[in-house]
């Protein structure tokens, strides 16, 4: 049996019959290199230029199902004596390795690339994903979750009270934003780490890794990692001010970065991006329903309402603005530039408008006194009242 048979039984491809024309880049993996022999050299005697086959491989959208593996082998190992071409039997070497693939690493990639404009993806890219094995895992969002899992679990057992679905939640943690202790500045970062009862964590949660996984495999820990916390630091600034008296726990201003970072995105990226307008959908459906629950719960609830709205809106808007800067494109068109300019200067404004006025807000008894309660006293109060 012959390498070109073998491979055929292999992966199911059924070779072009003389006279057909085969659609570029067809849903076969192979045929982004039987185009060039199939039309122009049927006896296979001809080399295709490697920068071709980069260009389609990379860059075209028909290409995505192609296993990763040979995409990766092609464009950094196949051309062995590194003349910039390709034969038949060096395309065909590499294609018979990668048709042994594994399932979930195709559907790991594919879910990758579905965040990556077609016009960043390189060989370097490609390269990544192909040999990230999720250890270390993605270091940001996993960390970020193990950390909030932790501390859920650490204040349960130190309450020594049944946990439910709505709370309670630790109101004497030195980590939850405590709006009569306003002057412990770390509260407006490390209140995400609090959340009320296990619908608040487990939603929150789910939430961050699934979409922040995508992001972060692709774009960094670091880019992640400032989306979500500068939905956080939003979330609490813009809370404090309409809301003087509220507390507020729980990630959802970081979770809400996150998904509205993806909107940024899709907006520099429309025409590049995979699964566009799933991903468009998806976030106009987490938007209506948010929006939906906070006017019903703000003002169509019997029961006051314990939820940071404002919260939410603030980490959303932080998201887009932000999402645009981390995430933006490697080449910007004007247009582009002009608008990741706008978004940083916007971003900038808002939260030092927020800043100045959780700081100086010249308006009397707006905020509430300061609490100067020593931490055991405030623990000791707390805890008596769950008894």
């Amino acid at each position: 049996m012959s390498r070109i048979e073998s491979f055929n039984m292999t992966v199911g491809y059924n070779p072009v019959k003389p006279g057909d024309r085969p659609s570029i880049l067809g849903g076969n993996t192979l045929q982004v290199g039987e185009e060039f022999w199939n039309l122009q050299d049927p006896n296979r005697s001809r080399r295709i230029p490697l920068a071709l086959l980069r260009d389609r491989i990379l860059q075209t959208k028909d290409a995505d199902s192609i296993p990763n593996a040979l995409v990766v082998q092609i464009l950094r190992q196949a051309d062995k004596n590194r003349d910039g071409y390709l034969d038949y039997d060096e395309y065909m070497r590499y294609a018979e390795a990668s048709a042994e693939y594994s399932r979930s690493r195709h559907a790991f990639n594919t879910a990758a690339l579905s965040v990556i404009p077609r016009k960043e993806r390189t060989a370097v890219t490609r390269t990544y994903l192909q040999e990230y094995k999720c250890c270390p895992p993605a270091l940001f969002m996993v960390t970020t979750t193990l950390i909030e899992i932790a501390v859920f679990i650490y204040y349960a057992v130190e309450m020594d009270t049944k946990i439910g679905a709505a709370g309670p939640a630790p109101m004497y943690s030195p980590l939850i934003y405590n709006p009569y202790r306003r002057y412990e500045a770390w509260r407006y970062l490390s209140y995400a780490l609090i959340h009320s009862g296990y619908v608040h964590l487990v939603v929150n949660l789910a939430m961050q890794t699934v979409l922040g996984l995508l992001l972060e495999l692709v774009h960094g820990w670091w880019r992640v990692g400032a989306i979500y916390l500068a939905g956080v630091l939003a979330g609490s600034l813009a809370q404090s001010v309409t809301q003087p008296h509220f507390f507020l726990a729980g990630a959802s201003g970081g979770v809400y970065a996150i998904t509205y970072a993806h909107i940024g995105n899709l907006l520099l990226n429309w025409s590049e991006m995979q699964f566009r307008w799933v991903q468009l959908v998806l976030c106009l459906v987490v938007t209506v329903a948010d929006v939906s629950y906070a006017l019903w719960d703000s003002y169509g609830s019997s029961v006051q309402s314990n939820t940071g709205h404002m919260a939410h809106l603030a980490g959303a808007v932080a998201g887009l603005l932000v999402g645009i800067n981390m995430l933006r494109n490697l080449k910007l068109r004007r247009w582009e530039r002009v608008c990741w300019w706008v978004s940083l200067f916007v971003y900038v404004t808002l939260i030092l408008v927020g800043i100045i006025l959780n700081a100086t807000l010249p308006v009397p008894e707006f905020f509430p006194d300061n609490d100067y309660t020593d931490f055991a006293t405030m623990k000791a109060r707390f805890l008596s009242s769950l008894t």
